[in-house]
């Protein structure tokens, strides 16, 4: 965690999480520094709400800003605004933004290959143009009826 507030402030936040690193007492630049020291062993999420935050949020791989409260700012340079001010929302939030982009791939992959399919069948000869075009409105019904299931799926209370 890395944190602009007094280091008993910090530790008292994170009581109970099983965190690596707690930094606290930070200046919006040693917080870019952390996130680009991070970035050496992978993809950096960052959460801020402040002004302070903003240049790290930039600086992320993923920038979330808690919105409801959170300075302007943060939410300018965040990737991703929440506005709801609960971090425990942060994993249900990424459950449903990889179940909808897998969905969404599906239903690119599926549409653009029965496309090609229908592409190959109508060039051999075996379709009419209006059956052609039938076919390639069902597969666009069938993709967008795909997609909608990432509207179905368990929301974060």
């Amino acid at each position: 965690m890395a944190s602009g507030d007094r280091h008993d402030v910090a530790e008292a936040v994170t009581v109970g999480l099983h965190l690596d690193e707690v930094h606290a007492d930070l200046t919006p630049e040693r917080k870019i520094g952390i996130v680009q020291d991070e970035k050496r062993h992978g993809l950096v999420m960052m959460i801020g709400d402040g002004v302070n935050d903003a240049p790290a949020l930039a600086a992320s791989d993923l920038g979330v800003a808690m919105g409801a409260k959170g300075a302007a700012a943060s939410a300018e340079a965040a990737d991703v605004v929440l506005l709801v001010d609960r971090l425990d929302k942060i994993p249900a939030a990424i459950e449903a933004a990889r179940r909808s982009r897998y969905i969404a791939l599906q239903s690119v992959y599926a549409g653009i290959g029965l496309s090609v399919v229908g592409m190959i069948v109508a060039g051999l000869g075996y379709l009419t143009p209006v059956q052609g075009a039938l076919i390639q409105e069902a597969i666009d019904v069938a993709v967008i009826l795909n997609a909608l299931r990432a509207l179905w799926g368990s929301e974060p209370s």
